[in-house]
């Protein structure tokens, strides 16, 4: 049969050719890109860990780039870009995450109190005079980080008070003077601690005092309206007992607070029927709440 006409051969359309009919449908390229980055903007918008959201916003580009159909649990290693270190030679920096939080020590307590310390401080009238003719006159305010008496061997502030304050009374011939120092510790147990420790000082007080005569009376229970206190005497001095100073010491503890006083005057003018200390105390128990 001979060959049909060139005009008649049948031609046929590229439309219509399954393997070369042109696709409607993007690449692949294409299709993933948008969808990675969509997947890694949800992941990184709804709470998910901070430390692993960019490295999944990473791993996604790199996938598009790549053209690999991989989901958001497809580990791809991705080409990453050269880095700072890359160019100079050095290791290869890891993909920036964000620091976790940590903890941020507890600033120290403010030195305000609710009540601020000076509230619980006697003044000059109600301190316990020795005798009528002899009123007290208050001398100085201060930070009360110095012991109180003889036989206390530091500060509140060096055993644990967080917020301490005093005050210095005397006489106007400045033979009889009082002290008063008031701390706040940061627990009631802190304060109970500090408080055996005062009392733990009077135990060996009288062998540390360098004079030629000391004595240290027992440590007595004072009843107050609120809290616990206690007071003890102690003398001091030359072999002359009229030549020696006589002293009481008082201690009360209150929730975190703890207040020592002190009064010291001539051996000679201390009174024989009272003791001023466990009378000072008495009323420091009255400035806290009961």
């Amino acid at each position: 049969m001979p060959p049909l006409p060139r005009a008649l051969t049948p031609v046929r359309h590229p439309s219509t050719h399954p393997a070369t009919r042109p696709s409607t449908r993007p690449s692949g390229r294409r299709l993933l890109a948008p969808g990675a980055l969509a997947l890694a903007l949800a992941l990184s918008g709804c709470g998910g860990d901070p430390d692993a959201a960019p490295e999944r916003a990473t791993s996604s580009v790199g996938d598009a780039g790549s053209g690999s159909a991989g989901g958001p649990d497809a580990s791809p290693t991705p080409t990453p870009s050269p880095t700072a270190d890359e160019e100079t030679g050095g290791p290869t920096a890891e993909p920036t995450k964000r620091p976790r939080s940590t903890l941020v020590p507890i600033p120290q307590q403010p030195l305000h109190a609710r009540r601020a310390a000076g509230g619980h401080l006697l003044d000059a009238t109600r301190m316990p005079a020795l005798s009528a003719d002899r009123p007290w006159t208050e001398v100085a305010d201060g930070a009360g980080d110095t012991p109180v008496g003889a036989c206390q061997k530091a500060s509140l502030f060096d055993i644990g008070a967080v917020q301490t304050t005093g005050r210095r009374f005397a006489t106007a011939d400045g033979s009889t003077t009082a002290t008063q120092v008031v701390g706040r510790f940061p627990d009631a147990t802190s304060a109970w601690r500090a408080t055996e420790v005062l009392l733990a000082w009077r135990a060996d007080c009288a062998e540390r005092l360098e004079h030629a005569r000391t004595t240290v009376g027992e440590v007595r229970e004072v009843p107050v309206r609120t809290g616990s206190g206690s007071v003890y005497p102690a003398s001091y001095g030359p072999r002359a007992v009229a030549r020696g100073r006589a002293t009481g010491l008082g201690i009360l503890r209150k929730g975190r607070w703890v207040s020592v006083v002190e009064v010291a005057t001539d051996a000679g003018r201390w009174p024989r029927d009272w003791n001023p200390a466990r009378r000072a105390v008495r009323r420091i128990a009255t400035t806290f709440p009961a």
